[in-house]
């Protein structure tokens, strides 16, 4: 940056007839202009303050002298030297001068040499009356130093007023809560931005969310990260959308997000069978089968079918043929996995179906599954129904084993294999 301003400044002083500064220069002046810019190239930053220095002297150009200021702060530089003499520009000049460059740079000078009364007082006198948002920052920056907090405040909100840069709010908002430790009128000023400007930068959102999250607002939190997954549809961004609703326990609102955001059809499916809204999950469980052709969603179809009679008493002979043709249909094409292959046999066993073919299901998904107590318990009930009970009870020690007995409908399953073992009838 420094690099492309000493070429704006080469161009700007050399350009024949320039009508920057419209009048002739002195002897020697373009030769010095030069060498300055050329140790600016260089990095020689104590050299190139002197020649500018030399060419103030000269020609009474304070740009100059602004030049040499700048360099004084830089390696080598001598910011004592330079302030004394915009010091003195300023006595003499600066209530007639439109420009108030050499007073931001004495702000600076002072500000940089740890000189910090002096800058406030300089900033205070000559950039804080006119206004201008890059001098209120300055002013700002120096009043925080100086523990002047509030006045860093007002200093930051007159330059946000006037322009609605977000960079100032932010400015504001950070002195608000570390050092006031003001989050309600910090969260109230960046609620009011968002409301003018939604579009604003993903550092001002987030900053939002912090404060919300620390208050524990988190349906607020929610609202802005499905705000900014809207304009940036980013997975990180649909991952807390996702955790932070099933924390909160906000299902309805993670589906109607899901749904207007085509995000994740397969967690939107869950939920879907979740909250038993089984319309919309064998919607989707179909149009998932006609474009992916995997029969896994057949068994899904089949599943609701099943378990939407179920929660609705149901269960008619109609229902269970559509059922096994769905579950067939899906066999025959390639479903394999255990959960599909234990859903259907347990069904054929309970509701006496095919109790031999059930067994078998069952069998193939204990081979994926040894241990798993739902699919022992599945082959114990198997077994019961077809009255082999001393082998059903040596199942059933299996899952009694695994700590599943305190499900209600396995306990009722150990209760009535027992009995038929004890007295050998069911």
């Amino acid at each position: 940056m420094r690099r492309e301003t000493s070429r704006l400044v080469l161009w700007g002083f050399l350009a024949l007839g320039s009508a920057l500064y419209a009048r002739p220069t002195a002897p020697g002046e373009d030769s010095l202009i030069v060498q300055a810019v050329l140790n600016d190239e260089s990095d020689n930053y104590a050299q190139g303050q002197r020649l500018y220095l030399k060419l103030y002297r000269r020609t009474g150009n304070v740009e100059y002298l602004v030049h040499a200021g700048d360099d004084a702060m830089r390696r080598g530089g001598d910011t004592t030297l330079i302030a004394r003499k915009l010091k003195e520009w300023i006595r003499r000049h600066g209530r007639q001068s439109a420009t108030r460059v050499p007073m931001r740079t004495l702000t600076l000078l002072y500000a940089r040499s740890g000189r910090l009364q002096e800058a406030w007082k300089v900033a205070r006198r000559w950039l804080v009356p006119g206004g201008e948002p890059q001098d209120l920052k300055l002013a700002a920056t120096i009043a925080v130093d100086l523990k002047k907090y509030r006045q860093a405040v007002d200093l930051l909100q007159k330059a946000y007023t006037g322009t609605l840069d977000e960079s100032y709010l932010l400015a504001e908002v950070t002195v608000l809560q570390k050092f006031l430790h003001e989050e309600k009128k910090a969260e109230t000023l960046l609620e009011n931005h968002l409301h003018l400007k939604p579009d604003s930068s993903v550092e001002l959102y987030f900053t939002l969310i912090s404060l919300y999250a620390r208050e524990h607002k988190y349906g607020k939190v929610l609202a802005l990260y499905k705000e900014l997954y809207h304009r940036f549809p980013q997975q990180q961004l649909m991952d807390k959308i996702v955790k932070l609703s099933l924390y909160t326990g906000d299902l309805a609102g993670l589906i109607d997000f899901l749904e207007g955001t085509h995000g994740n059809e397969v967690l939107l499916y869950r939920l879907y069978k979740q909250l038993g809204r089984y319309d919309k999950a064998v919607a989707l469980a179909k149009r998932r089968y006609r474009e992916t052709h995997k029969p896994k969603w057949l068994a899904e179809e089949a599943i609701l079918l099943y378990e939407e009679a179920k929660a609705e008493k149901k269960i008619t002979p109609e229902v269970l043929q559509k059922f096994r043709a769905l579950f067939d249909r899906a066999l025959k094409e390639g479903a394999d996995d255990s959960l599909y292959l234990n859903y259907y046999g347990y069904t054929l066993i309970d509701h006496g179906l095919d109790i031999d073919r059930g067994i078998a299901l069952v069998r193939r998904a204990l081979k994926q599954q040894p241990k798993n107590p739902y699919y022992l318990d599945s082959l114990a009930w198997g077994l019961y129904k077809k009255g082999e009970c001393a082998q059903a009870k040596k199942v059933m020690e299996e899952v009694i084993a695994a700590g599943k007995i305190k499900e209600p409908e396995i306990a009722m399953h150990r209760k009535k294999i027992e009995s038929c073992a004890e007295h050998g009838k069911k």
